[in-house]
């Protein structure tokens, strides 16, 4: 899946989140945090608060009908 407005392929997006969360492990173990401790922390944060709302969003839109079109009073 490509993000609208980029060229980004999984293999590229996957590659870029790999090289910042490996800076963000070592920042973390120079901090003295050991490496089990933020891995899992970041996947109690990622299941919280982003992977559960990125479900529900996709949900939403495919619960919509293919020819919606929005009016912005939706609200």
């Amino acid at each position: 899946m490509v993000n609208q407005g980029t060229t980004t392929t999984d293999g590229e997006l996957h590659s870029i989140i790999d090289e910042k969360l490996t800076a963000f492990m070592r920042e973390m173990q120079e901090a003295g945090w050991g490496a089990e401790d933020v891995a899992f922390a970041i996947d109690v944060v990622l299941r919280e608060r982003w992977i559960d709302r990125a479900l529900a969003h996709r949900a939403a839109r495919e619960e919509l009908p293919k020819d919606f079109v929005s009016d912005g009073n939706e609200g």
